[in-house]
């Protein structure tokens, strides 16, 4: 069943792949994200990992991304946890310079102890972001943005057997850039997502998700578009043998 349903979902996303190659000059712009995630457990309260994805390729002819951005984050108790990354992200435009930015960002996360049916969480996140632009006209810049993300998140539900329980989740994240940003050629202002998740063994997962994005083209005409993002993460946890049960602790 798991491997007809990964069939299913490849073929969905091949053909809505070629039909946005005809789309790519409408007001609305598909796009395709993949993005695999990994977390190390330590002893300790603390754990590490990172992740890398790609975005647009197959799906946009205007631009694509590579990312890598590594990170190590602290549990403070059973709701909150502190993290710290770094990243870089490596864009192809077609019809703009292409751009290299180097990410810091800071997080601060919640999750509420679950209720019966659903459980609520959210995530503060604080970026440092250096663009080198790869154009003589434009020169190197930094910028400062702040998001915050809240989302909904149903109970395991085991439709495809006790241990492959599925879960389904609904996000909003805001963006906010702050200092003088005239020069963006792609400012996002908001995200909201409807996802899919399936938990396949007890240290994998998979999510998809469907994203309409708002995005500015250019603060000075306050063009504005709506962005369809469908984006496939896959999750790893590799648990240490030595770890001890840190929420218990806890």
């Amino acid at each position: 069943m798991l491997r007809n349903l990964l069939v299913l979902l490849f073929l969905i996303f091949l053909k809505w792949g070629i039909s946005a190659q005809n789309l790519e000059n409408s007001s609305i712009n598909n796009q395709f994200w993949l993005n695999y995630s990994v977390k190390v457990e330590t002893p300790t309260r603390f754990s590490y990992g990172g992740d890398t994805g790609l975005r647009g390729f197959g799906s946009n002819n205007e631009w694509n991304q590579f990312l890598i951005r590594p990170s190590v984050n602290y549990k403070i108790n059973r709701t909150f946890d502190a993290a710290l990354a770094v990243a870089l992200f490596q864009i192809w435009n077609k019809n703009f310079p292409n751009i290299t930015e180097f990410r810091i960002h800071q997080d601060f996360s919640f999750e509420w102890p679950p209720a019966q049916w659903f459980s609520v969480f959210g995530r503060a996140r604080l970026e440092q972001r250096f663009f080198s632009f790869q154009a003589e006209e434009l020169s190197n810049e930094f910028r400062v943005r702040g998001r915050l993300l809240l989302g909904i998140q149903s109970q395991d539900l085991t439709w495809l057997g006790e241990k492959r329980p599925i879960f389904f989740q609904t996000l909003y994240e805001g963006f906010q850039t702050f200092g003088n940003n005239d020069t963006d050629f792609i400012i996002n202002q908001s995200r909201f997502h409807i996802a899919l998740g399936h938990r396949i063994a007890s240290n994998w997962r998979y999510e998809i998700h469907f994203i309409r994005q708002r995005t500015r083209l250019n603060p000075q005409n306050e063009l504005r578009v709506n962005e369809h993002i469908f984006r496939l993460r896959v999750f790893h946890t590799i648990h240490n043998k030595k770890s001890k049960n840190i929420i218990e602790e806890i």
